[in-house]
């Protein structure tokens, strides 16, 4: 019983070391789905080794299958996977992914059609990795040039500026680990202003002058305000009692003044038929032989007193035409009530004799 139970365990065993080596070899070494293979020329690819990472947005989507030396540089072929899809215009860039970490090949998306297998990113498009020697040896620079004693104050000062700040160095610890994604969520607007930058600039550029003289009369305006800054004070301190007013003013008298602007276009209507030009300006046109006369009746002599000529024998002159027969005055009408979509506004003038005109002469 004992050695069959043993058995039983030993078979258990060797089934599931047998599934995992075979889980374990298509998942490292069988690769499935295979996407396109990509080539990038570099001009240095240092550090850069077969099975280094492909990424994409951060994403993993393929990985380094050899490294080649040319005349001209480094080419780098890449494997991606199943799915993945490189836009014509991709830059390649060698990043690391932490300060220590390794080397991997991240590939900024361009906007064109996607890539065929075995298409080749240029030199143009690539960048190779940092040269962590010349920024080490720039850091080094700029610590040897500065003073030791200056270099002591500026980190005592600093240990003083931190001290007793824990709550906010650590607030600002996760908004700067919380920057990152909140960068990824913005990246198709950062994209899109880093695209459309240059052609902003050029158009500040090509108004160049009229940004400048814009922002001297702003200026202008500025120093304006400033020395008025204490009547639009006023202004804003009686600005609301004004509208208060006004408003209280327009509520109460809505009825009176839709019917005062009624009236005032059947006047203005009236002023503008062809029949009312004519008599005005034949009015005006005889109105300065009045005038006329009276500037000539009154002169001043060398004293400067001012006379009134009067010609005491009229003139010796033809009799003068008979006046046209006397029209009749025509009829006057006190103004009647206010009526408006608002309600009535004020009533009927009261006149003794007379009554209020008829709705037929009303100018609707």
């Amino acid at each position: 019983m004992k050695n069959h139970r043993t058995l039983i365990n030993v078979i258990t065993f060797l089934v599931a070391s047998i599934a995992l080596a075979v889980f374990g070899a298509k998942s490292l070494l069988v690769q499935t789905g295979v996407g396109p293979k990509l080539s990038a020329e570099f001009t240095d690819a240092s550090g850069i080794a077969t099975r280094n990472d492909v990424t994409m947005r951060g994403v993993v989507i393929g990985s380094v299958v050899d490294v080649d030396l040319t005349d001209t540089g480094v080419e780098v072929d890449m494997q991606l996977e199943g799915g993945a899809r490189v836009p014509e215009g991709t830059k390649a860039v060698i990043v690391r992914r932490s300060p220590i970490g390794e080397l991997t090949i991240e590939l900024e998306p361009g906007d064109g059609p996607p890539l065929e297998s075995g298409a080749t990113i240029a030199v143009d498009d690539t960048i190779p990795p940092p040269d962590v020697s010349l920024t080490i040896e720039a850091l080094a620079d700029v610590l040897h040039a500065v003073p030791s004693d200056d270099l002591s104050t500026v980190v005592e000062e600093l240990a003083i500026a931190v001290d007793g700040r824990a709550r906010d160095l650590q607030r600002f610890t996760d908004a700067s680990a919380a920057l990152p994604q909140r960068l990824l969520e913005i990246e198709s607007q950062l994209e899109s202003l880093i695209r459309t930058g240059p052609k902003l600039t050029g158009v500040f550029a090509d108004n160049a002058d009229v940004l400048a003289d814009d922002l001297t009369q702003t200026a202008i305006l500025a120093d304006i305000l400033r020395d008025r800054r204490f009547d639009l004070l006023d202004l804003y301190t009686n600005g609301a009692s004004f509208t208060r007013v006004a408003n209280d003013l327009l509520v109460s008298e809505k009825a009176n003044i839709a019917c005062f602007l009624r009236y005032a276009g059947n006047l203005n209507s009236v002023m503008a038929s062809d029949k009312a030009r004519e008599d005005l300006i034949a009015a005006l046109n005889k109105n300065h032989f009045f005038f006329d006369a009276a500037e000539e009746a009154v002169q001043k002599d060398h004293r400067g007193w001012t006379w009134f000529r009067v010609q005491l024998l009229p003139h010796q002159e033809p009799a003068g035409r008979t006046y046209a027969q006397k029209r009749p005055t025509p009829d006057v009408y006190p103004g009647r009530a206010c009526r408006s979509i608002y309600g009535p506004g004020v009533g009927a003038a009261q006149q003794p004799g007379f009554t209020l005109a008829p709705e037929s002469k009303l100018r609707k």
